[in-house]
């Protein structure tokens, strides 16, 4: 784990952290931002990408081992970005706030998060089959994002349930499942009936982990002060979970990773595309609701989708009015998300988020 030697003494760096906090607050503004839903809308656009990526490594080695390799190579490049002073010396303000008190353990647990959706991919695709494993991972991630930001668990105010963001939350849901149902995209898994239940409820709850993850990524952050000193954090945890997985699937009589051969350099770049969406995230959530950064990232998935699809003569066939009314539909949840009036800053609520509380306790 990263040291800082010389640091600044615990006072100071309480006072300088209540600082930032105060600045970081009567920065926000009652409505939405651009940059971070910018910043939202390429996270969205990298995962497709990312998703093409590791698909071409897991068809040699397959999926489990193909993901830890990502998360692994990601967590090398920011491991040599350590080697900066100023960004090590940022990554090792987080364990000294464990020290003080002002930030709980679990609370630097987000890659956990991360590693269990590649995990309950690999397992529930297969029975479930893709589409309804994109409507179970979409659904318990809006459902968890709603409750995240009412529980304040991020670095920003808790957001009260209002009408409009359960609206917005169902409505994207609604979307990917008129999207992804689409007649040749539908993609059936070997299960049935009440065998399905497993799979999909691994799948909610892995999907509902994914709020969890930037929202406590968003908390290190207002520690940190650097997104890529929290992903460091970020992809420790997800290599370890992944790594935990895989021997446990070795235990029960699964198969090792297959050998290497022939892949085209690209195929080894999907854990700098995770390091570029784990620091992205973890600065954005900081401006805009969890629920707003997951609709927002989940419709410019979707719009980029539609876009590679439409460049390529042979899925362009597959793009229906059925398609494009899910991928409005969700478009339509994004943009009501986003203008939906945010809570005031967390000196004004009876809460002040989980990054304030964590900093009192």
């Amino acid at each position: 784990m990263p040291t800082e030697q010389d640091g600044p003494d615990e006072r100071h760096e309480q006072q300088h952290d209540q600082r930032h906090e105060q600045e970081s607050g009567s920065r926000r503004t009652p409505g939405p931002t651009l940059t971070p839903l910018l910043a939202a809308a390429l996270c969205g656009a990298v995962l497709p990408v990312q998703a093409r990526v590791n698909g071409t490594l897991s068809e040699q080695v397959s999926a489990l081992p193909a993901a830890t390799i990502s998360f692994g190579t990601g967590l090398v490049l920011l491991t040599c970005l350590l080697a900066v002073p100023g960004i090590r010396a940022r990554a090792a303000r987080v364990p000294r706030a464990l020290a003080q008190g002002r930030l709980r353990w679990w609370q630097v647990l987000g890659g956990v998060g991360g590693g269990a959706l590649v995990a309950s991919q690999t397992y529930a695709v297969p029975q479930v089959g893709v589409t309804a494993f994109l409507i179970a991972v979409i659904g318990g991630q809006a459902a968890s994002a709603l409750l995240v930001d009412r529980w304040g668990l991020g670095p920003g105010p808790p957001q009260p349930l209002r009408t409009t963001r359960v609206l917005a939350a169902l409505l994207a849901v609604t979307g990917v499942a008129v999207a992804a149902s689409a007649p040749g995209r539908a993609a059936a898994g070997e299960g049935s009936g009440l065998a399905l239940l497993v799979p999909l409820a691994v799948v909610l709850l892995a999907g509902a982990g994914t709020s969890v993850q930037q929202a406590f990524n968003g908390v290190v952050t207002t520690v940190s002060r650097d997104p890529l000193a929290t992903a460091w954090f970020n992809f420790v945890t997800g290599t370890l979970t992944l790594l935990v997985l895989g021997g446990a699937a070795l235990v029960v009589g699964g198969h090792g990773p297959r050998a290497v051969d022939g892949l085209p350099w690209w195929a080894w770049t999907g854990g700098m595309m995770g390091v570029l969406f784990i620091a992205l995230a973890a600065w954005a959530v900081q401006h805009v609701s969890v629920l707003v950064f997951a609709l927002v990232t989940v419709s410019t998935q979707l719009l980029v989708g539609v876009l590679t699809d439409a460049a390529d003569p042979v899925s362009r066939a597959l793009l229906g009015p059925q398609v494009l009314l899910g991928v409005g539909l969700a478009l339509v949840a994004s943009v009501g998300a986003a203008l939906s009036r945010p809570a005031q800053r967390a000196r004004d609520l009876p809460g002040a988020g989980a990054a304030a509380a964590a900093r009192r306790r």
